[in-house]
């Protein structure tokens, strides 16, 4: 079956990975990737997935269903390099590759963030869920085949939800999404080299303090990102999401619903 990242150009540099961050979504991510890119790094998170827009959207959607729901030959090291070719820290993309990663780009450091996994199951509960019944309810499921950015996206999480959860839906696949993130984190414990990884904690407390040593960078005297940053948050709902969504919707349907499916795209995006 023909991969959409065997059609793209091959880059003509590949910047050398310096971090490779094996956490979870809802376990500080975004911060982090925030905190990085003060630090001087340019950091690749599913942030810059959507803001890459479509192609970006597919070739993470091509990489989770080739590897797990047998889409096609799984992507070794040139798809990554040739997918992440411009950016030198990944943050929540490993998680689903996490053998991948520690093979491809050892001279990188390592670092994983665990949360207590109640705590994230809750945060799954309050933020994911409503993105995962809005992808496969009206206006979302219909405006996707108008828009293929929004089909891109429906699609994205289609095979999170399926990848993520067993195919048992979020419900019934929380407990099997659970065990995962516990063993997944040990995975990586044991596998990652001890001079080169560094685990923390969310509950025990995550920020400079903790990250600056192990990157051999100083501590900015500005605080460490807390939260979503709204502007940015808003500034992608406003110049990416919502340009597709209200478009096609006009195009379709008229304004009527407009609001609500702004309304929503915002509350996913908005939340930590």
């Amino acid at each position: 079956m023909s991969r959409l990242i065997d059609r793209l150009p091959t880059p003509e540099k590949v910047k050398e990975k310096k971090l490779i961050v094996f956490s979870r979504s809802r376990v500080g991510t975004f911060s982090l990737y925030q905190a990085l890119k003060m630090l001087g790094y340019t950091p690749y998170h599913m942030y810059e997935v959507v803001m890459n827009g479509a192609t970006h959207i597919d070739l993470f959607d091509e990489a989770l269903r080739c590897k797990y729901l047998g889409a096609g030959k799984p992507y070794g090291k040139a798809e990554f390099d040739k997918w992440l070719a411009n950016y030198n820290a990944i943050v929540e993309i490993p998680q689903f590759f996490i053998e991948e990663f520690l093979e491809y780009y050892p001279n990188a450091k390592f670092m994983l963030v665990e949360r207590d996994v109640n705590a994230w199951e809750r945060s799954l509960n309050n933020t994911i869920k409503d993105v995962l019944t809005a992808c496969r309810s009206f206006p979302m499921n219909t405006i996707q085949y108008i828009d293929p950015f929004i089909k891109s996206f429906v699609n994205l999480h289609d095979a999170f939800e399926e990848v993520m959860f067993h195919g048992k839906g979020l419900q019934g696949g929380m407990e099997d999404a659970k065990r995962d993130s516990i063993a997944d984190g040990k995975k990586v414990k044991r596998l990652a080299p001890k001079d080169q990884f560094l685990a923390c904690t969310l509950e025990g407390g995550f920020g400079w303090d903790q990250i600056c040593p192990f990157l051999d960078k100083d501590i900015p005297k500005t605080p460490y990102p807390i939260g979503n940053a709204p502007a940015e948050f808003q500034g992608l709902v406003k110049n990416v999401i919502g340009p597709h969504v209200t478009g096609s919707f006009l195009k379709a349907f008229g304004t009527l619903m407009v609001p609500i499916v702004g309304i929503g795209m915002w509350s996913y995006m908005k939340r930590p």
